[in-house]
């Protein structure tokens, strides 16, 4: 019976043991690979862009532009503040 006592005992520790780690693990945040600084600017519902990607990032772009939707594709424009 002592010994029945003690292995529960020791299993109620083990799966307090794995709740706190759990609860108190860092959590996992997601992260853009490169964004430059300002925001694309914005394009009017009724614009009709190129249906072609010319850019995958902010880091695709020449100098200070950024890769922007143009509501189909997207493309490097100057970045609005």
């Amino acid at each position: 019976m002592k010994t029945a006592t003690v292995l529960f005992l020791e299993a109620l520790i083990a799966v307090g043991m794995n709740t706190t780690y759990a609860v108190s693990s860092p959590k996992i945040k997601c992260v853009k690979e490169f964004e430059k600084p300002g925001a694309c600017p914005k394009h009017s519902p009724e614009s009709v862009g190129i249906c072609v990607d010319q850019c995958s990032g902010d880091r695709s772009c020449p100098g200070k532009m950024k890769c922007c939707s143009n509501s189909c594709g997207h493309v490097c424009k100057p970045p609005v503040f």
